[in-house]
């Protein structure tokens, strides 16, 4: 088995190591061929490296500290990290440079140059272009010779994860919902009222109206009503995350457009203070967000948002799943591509008051249309289907 190079030979970079052989070559054939001339100008190019390892190879007495924010970012929106050096950063021998790795990619960030030991703050973009989780790190510092005979690189810092979300679409509203009886029914009724949904403890903010006397002489705590209207859509979010069902010479970005309707659909009910369930064709994930009448924010809400930020394509031998909790919706909406049966995803979304499939087609021949009972609205991209969406709900 092969021994590792030496530290001081992995320094040196190939213009210096030639010098150092030819130096030594030269050096030899000077020793004997009893040339003094030839002898001194190997010693020379010899000591010329020599010296520049030891200047990129000594111990730089530097300072990093790396913080990136946000953690959490929207697709395309800012991001960036902050460097901290503290240290004398003067040139002399040799020239530092930082590089920090995002997503794989090297970047430099210019570390400017000073004889003083200050802290000096360098502050550099971290691309957001790409949906998903982004390592950043590590920080690779590295030192090189004024002649680019020897540099040494070290890394500091440990990899950092920004979470990118789908990109924000803007949607107006939801799709009205039917008249319930009872939270959960679907006969139709004449009257209005509210149904109980949940408890919530008292916060500054709250009407006081809607304090509930009995549960708050039993705890001994100001408990405020959770109340959901009768007529309160309950709402299910479908997305198709098959790869075949979306065309495939743009089938990246078709379904990054997917997602990002998905995540408009959420972002929207949740907001509302609506009802909702999220599923995925493959019947990978499921998640179930409460009613909030009181307009408090929901954890299952974010748990959406993150998961939609790593969601990823399943391969063209998965089948479609009974998707639970779909057919108790009474308005439910389905996200997918121009390949996908608009007939097999109106089965997948049960027999709700309100069925409406969103198809991604980069060349749709019309832009809405029935399938039976479903509206089926067809765009090439996610911002022309929001403006078919708010048209159709406000119709």
């Amino acid at each position: 088995m092969a021994r590792p190079a030496p530290a001081a030979w992995r320094a040196l970079t190939p213009r210096g190591r030639g010098t150092a052989l030819l130096a030594v070559a030269v050096l030899v054939v000077g020793v004997v061929a009893r040339y003094p001339v030839l002898a001194g100008l190997g010693a020379c190019l010899l000591a010329l490296v020599v010296v520049e390892l030891l200047a990129v190879l000594r111990r730089h007495a530097l300072a990093l500290r790396r913080t990136v924010e946000p953690a959490v970012v929207v697709r395309h929106e800012p991001c960036h990290g902050t460097l901290r050096v503290a240290g004398r950063r003067r040139r002399g021998l040799v020239r530092t440079e930082a590089v920090d790795t995002v997503d794989g990619v090297l970047h430099p960030v210019r570390i400017p140059d000073t004889d003083r030991a200050e802290e000096v703050r360098v502050a550099y973009p971290v691309p957001t272009r790409r949906r998903g989780v982004v390592p950043v790190g590590p920080l690779l510092l590295r030192h090189h010779g004024l002649l680019g005979l020897a540099s040494h690189g070290t890394e500091h810092g440990e990899v950092t994860s920004v979470r990118v979300l789908p990109r924000r679409v803007p949607l107006s509203r939801t799709a009205p919902g039917t008249r319930r009886a009872v939270v959960g029914a679907t006969e139709a009724v004449d009257v209005g009222g509210t149904d109980l949904v949940g408890l919530h403890e008292y916060t500054a903010g709250d009407d006081l109206r809607r304090l509930h006397w009995a549960t708050s002489a039993r705890s001994g705590t100001l408990m405020v009503r959770e109340d959901a209207e009768p007529a309160e859509p309950h709402v299910c979010v479908l997305l198709d995350d098959r790869s075949v069902s979306y065309p495939s010479e743009e089938r990246d970005d078709l379904f990054e457009d997917a997602v990002e309707l998905a995540s408009a659909l959420c972002r929207v009910t949740v907001a509302a203070g609506q009802p909702l369930r999220f599923r995925v064709v493959s019947g990978r994930y499921a998640v179930d967000v409460p009613a909030s009448p009181a307009g408090l924010p929901r954890p299952e809400g974010d748990e959406i948002e993150l998961l939609l930020a790593e969601i990823g394509a399943v391969g063209p031998d998965t089948a479609p799943v009974d998707v639970r909790g779909v057919r108790d919706a009474d308005v439910a909406v389905a996200v997918s591509g121009a390949r996908a049966d608009d007939r097999e995803l109106a089965l997948l979304l049960g027999d709700g008051a309100r069925r409406v499939v969103l198809s991604l087609d980069p060349r749709p021949l019309v832009s809405s249309g029935q399938v039976g009972d479903v509206l089926v609205l067809r765009g090439g991209g996610a911002l022309g289907l929001a403006e078919q969406w708010d048209v159709a709900v406000g119709a």
